[in-house]
Parts: structure tokens; sequence; C-alpha cells
């Protein structure tokens, strides 16, 4: 009897209420242990979404990940709980810990795959030894838009083609350690100027071009050998004027199962997700978003939700809601069976594949992710010939409002995760190499900037910008863009700008004549940007 028919017959012993349970992947605030084991063991569910705010050390995170699945292994139905984590680059967790290199973006740029796929075998296996056994990652979507604000960095890049390159090596990589990946966020979140946490975006294209865009990618995926892909919630009009793209039937049964040929699971985005909960109740959602085609439900309690909803009663009303659509006849329990059949052949199928985890050098782990940040580093412009300064003497200013650093880590855990931003690392090394700095405080620039003050003799200005994948959350993008334009108008060639973010920017800069950028603010790429400043030997 093969994997399907052994499922069938397990799924046919199984009552109404175990199997739709088995179909939500949740979210559980702090280390609360008990109410997770209630999940599994009243509940039924199938999966958790989890973070740093669950785990504050490898240590934790391992522990409690062996107790998730030793509980689940006690149900009738014994097929082990997916635990997904958001360990994609740009994002990521226990980012104190592990190695997350340059993000997705750098990587593109570095457009080296064996790199994109060393770097994603460092993701998958330190999130493997710690219990954890599927990242929601890669990114798939292709950055069309540069005003993007919740993708940027997240991405690989702005090319179907190369997108589609570095999504394929980053899935094979992950199945190769024995971990499972899902592709986000089908059909593409990449042409957006909304971010889907707080509203609902929509995309003004058609098949034809999606076909030579954003899917690309997804059949990149799918070829590799995806096994599970992540739905977006974005309205496509041309192609279903009614839903967004996780509650199509369009979009998910017609397109990504009968044309594209996926056979795997569909894994909606967090369906408390400002789109969803903006336009949707929570059950009329998750039903809507069953009929459509998807298997697993996400809810992954975005921090704005936890904070200010009594999210415990609402993911179990909500699990009761389906229950009781089902039982009115509104949803057929065959849809429940065929999304089940596809959930659980999945974990079962990786349960019995799944080896002992290979323990990865720190050493290899860490020359990946410095290797990617290098080759991911691009000299824009260099007119003035500034760069690089040498052992010449140089002031520095950062143009981000430091009250914004305070967003880059939430109390949910989701997003950059790391309360220190790339700025501090780039002052700390700039002080190991040596540097013969004089910095600015951003009052002090403000300062400068409004009064047209002459700059101090002590050699060019390097200005800093970041930005930063924030769920729900923007940093102060176009005053930090007004402030390197004053500059430019105040102290024309003296100024050089090191982007810790894209070169999206630029464009923004007609007068500026040295810019730098690493593609990324992660720790590894502000370390190595330090060093490049002051190489004598950088070209």
């Amino acid at each position: 009897m093969d994997m399907k028919q052994r499922v069938s017959q397990l799924i046919s012993t199984m009552p109404l209420a175990e199997k739709v349970g088995q179909l939500f992947m949740l979210a559980f605030a702090g280390p609360d242990l008990e109410y997770a084991k209630k999940l599994i063991k009243d509940w039924h569910i199938g999966g958790f979404y989890l973070t740093d705010d669950n785990s504050r050390s490898s240590a934790e995170a391992l522990r409690l990940n062996q107790q998730l699945q030793h509980e689940a292994a006690l149900r009738h139905c014994d097929a082990p709980l997916i635990l997904g984590v958001d360990q994609e680059g740009a994002w990521g967790i226990l980012t104190k810990e592990t190695d997350l290199g340059p993000g997705n973006l750098a990587l593109g740029k570095a457009d080296d795959t064996s790199l994109t796929a060393q770097m994603y075998q460092v993701l998958a296996s330190q999130m493997q030894q710690l219990g954890y056994n599927t990242l929601l990652a890669p990114c798939a979507d292709v950055n069309t838009n540069p005003d993007n604000p919740i993708i940027g960095q997240r991405s690989f890049g702005e090319q179907p083609q190369g997108v589609s390159r570095h999504v394929k090596a980053a899935v094979q990589s992950v199945l190769e350690t024995g971990m499972l990946c899902s592709v986000k966020h089908f059909p593409g979140h990449g042409d957006t100027a909304t971010d889907s946490h707080s509203g609902l975006p929509s995309v003004d294209r058609g098949l034809a071009e999606l076909v030579q865009t954003d899917l690309q990618p997804f059949v990149a995926a799918i070829e590799a050998g995806v096994p599970v892909i992540m739905t977006s919630h974005i309205f496509y009009p041309k192609l279903d004027a009614v839903y967004p793209a996780t509650l199509s039937s369009t979009l998910l049964t017609g397109l990504l199962r009968k044309q594209l040929g996926f056979d795997g699971v569909i894994l909606t985005d967090s369906m408390n997700m400002g789109a969803m909960r903006r336009h949707y109740g929570p059950v009329e959602a998750v039903v809507l978003a069953l009929k459509a085609g998807a298997d697993l439900i996400m809810l992954s309690e975005e921090h704005y939700e936890n904070a200010n909803t009594p999210y415990k009663e609402l993911q179990q009303q909500t699990i009761q809601g389906v229950i009781d659509v089902v039982v009115s006849g509104e949803l057929a329990e065959s849809r429940i069976d065929e999304a089940l059949r596809r959930v659980l052949c999945l974990r079962y199928q990786w349960q019995s594949t799944a080896g002992s985890p290979t323990p990865l050098s720190m050493t290899q782990a860490a020359h990946t992710a410095k290797e990617s940040a290098r080759k991911a580093f691009k000299v824009l412009r260099n007119s003035a010939g500034l760069w690089p300064l040498g052992n010449t003497r140089f002031q520095l200013a950062f143009v981000t409002n430091p009250q914004y650093y305070d967003r880059i880590c939430n109390s949910r855990g989701i997003g950059p995760n790391d309360p220190i931003p790339a700025s501090q690392y780039f002052s700390e090394g700039l002080q190991q190499a040596g540097a013969e700095v004089l910095q600015h405080s951003f009052n002090q620039l403000e300062q400068m900037l409004q009064q047209g003050a002459a700059l101090p003799e002590h050699g060019p200005l390097v200005l800093v910008t970041e930005d930063y994948p924030l769920p729900g959350e923007q940093m102060d993008l176009p005053e930090q863009q007004h402030r390197v334009q004053r500059a430019c108008e105040l102290w024309g060639e003296q100024v050089l700008v090191l982007a810790l973010r894209s070169d999206y920017e630029l464009t923004r800069y007609p007068q500026l004549s040295t810019y730098i950028c690493s593609y990324s603010s992660r720790k590894v790429s502000a370390l190595l940007a330090a060093e490049l400043l002051v190489s004598s030997n950088n070209s």
C-alpha cells in the first residue's frame, strides 16, 4: 500500500473535528507551551508558525520543538507537525545564534547560484538542528516595483529569469538537507506598492504578462520539486474581479493546479493580516480559501493582532466555524478530505525521509555569508574618485531618524528580528578598522542641513542610508532621501552615499557623484562595508 492509500485509509477513520484541525497552522504568544499542547490535543492542529517570541535561544527552540512533536505523536493521527519559520535571510529568527547571510536581494546581485545554494543550506541546516522542519522561504517574488514596501531585500531581484535561477537553487538546496520549504507569495507580490500586512494590494496584470514575469520563478520552483507554495493576499482584477489570490479558485485551482501542474500543498499567507481582516470575517475568509483550493490555513497572529485581540478565542472560533460550515453542507467534506490528503502525505513523507541533521561548521557558514555579501557589493557611481577612502580621514552621518530603529524588532518576532540596526554594526566595523572618522549625530546632521553649514575640514562625508522590509511598518524613506538631496546641494562631490539597503533610491539623487550599495541591511554586509570603505586595495 503506497503513501496516498495509507493516508486515505487513515482519513476515513478520522472524525470531522480532527480533519479540520489538521488543516490549520497556528501561532501562539510567548513560551506558552500549555496552550500549544491544547491546540495539538484538543483542536488537532497540523502545525505551528514559530518566531523569537516563542524561543529566545537555540536551546529553548530545540526543547520546545521536541515537546511539540512529542505531543503530536500521541494522537490517533500521529503525523509530525509542520514547524515553520520565516528564515529567509532578510527576515529570520535567532539572529544572534544563526547565520542569515546578506538576504535574497544581495544573493541575486551576487548572481552566483552556487552561493545561493550554499547559503540556503546554511539556513536550512541551522534550523533543522533546532527541530524546525519547514522554511517559509524562499521568496519567489520578482520585485518589479521599486516602491514595494514589504518585499525589497526579500526578493532575488527585478528580472524574472534571474529570480527563477536563484529560487530553483534555493529550493533544491533546502530539500537536499531533508527540510521542507515553501516558496511565496503566489502569484507574485513584487509589483505592489501596498504592504498586505496592513492593506489589500492590487496588481493590474493579465495572464500573458504574469506568464512573462511573476510566474516564472514559481514554475522554476515547481520543476525543482517544491512541496509547498504560499499564497498572496493580492487582487489580480484581470484574472479574478471578485477575490484576492488566497480566496480565488481561478488562481489557486485554475492557474496553480491545472495550468502550472502543482500538486503539492497550497498554504495561505497569514489569514489575520490586514489584507484579510479588514475585508473578510475570520471564518468567511478561511472557508473561501478552502473552497478556492487552499490546503493549509496559516494564522500566524501578527503582532498587531496578538496585542489587540483575544487571539486564542479567535483561533478556536475559526476552527469551530469551519467545522460548523462543513456540518451545514456549505463546504463539502470531500474538499476537507482532499486538502487533508495532501497535508498528511507531506508530513508523513517528510518523516520517512528526514535523517539526522548534519552539523554545519560555523566557520563555513560565516564564510558563505561573508562571500555572498562581498560578491553583492557594487560601486554604482564613483565619478569623483572617492571610493575607496583608504587611509583618508572622513566624516560620517546616518540619515535614518534613530526613532525608526525601534521598529525593526517587534513583539511578535516577525520581520528582521534584530534589535541592532545595520548602522551600529557599521560603526563597530569602522572602529575595528581604526578609521580616522569624525561622526556627526543625527541632530547635528539635521542642524547642518537646515543651516546650510560648510563641512568641517575632515575629508569627505559618508552618508549611510538604510531600509528594512518591515511587516505593517515603514522607515522614514522620503525624509532620508530629502536629507541626501540637501547634502548634495550643499556639499556636492564631497558626499558619498553608502546604502545598507537596495539601490532603488538612486534615481532620486541625480547630483550624487558617489554611491556604493550592499543590497542588504544585515550584520554581515554592514561589517563588510566598513572593511571595504577603508581598504586601500579595493577597486
